[in-house]
């Protein structure tokens, strides 16, 4: 399938409900053979969440750059690195192209 431009959706907001309706889309991303990709930039992925194991086994290329919320790190000097090395790797992912669909998360 060939695009011409590109979509961008946020999620923002107190409370839940904006990483269920990213994997929703995701969902619907995968059901039209779109390839899809999920960065996560405060889960780890030692943490095996049940939207990681099962976009994993739907073909999903899942990466997750965190290691928890930052709220219980004793270095954030750590955590921002985490952050721009994940940042870093998402810009190159989403430049290669080779991915319709790019979740950034939390």
């Amino acid at each position: 399938m060939k695009f011409n431009r590109g979509y961008i959706q946020i999620y923002t907001g107190n409370g839940k409900g904006k990483s269920s309706s990213a994997f929703g889309v995701m969902l619907r991303a995968l059901a039209v053979d779109w390839r899809v990709a999920v960065c996560q930039f405060i889960k780890s992925s030692d943490w095996q969440v049940g939207e990681e194991k099962m976009g994993r086994q739907l073909g999903v290329d899942w990466h997750a750059y965190g290691d928890g919320f930052t709220w219980d790190s004793d270095d954030l000097g750590h955590d921002i690195a985490h952050a721009r090395e994940g940042w870093a790797a998402a810009k190159e992912l989403i430049s290669a192209g080779g991915h319709e669909l790019v979740i950034l998360d939390e």
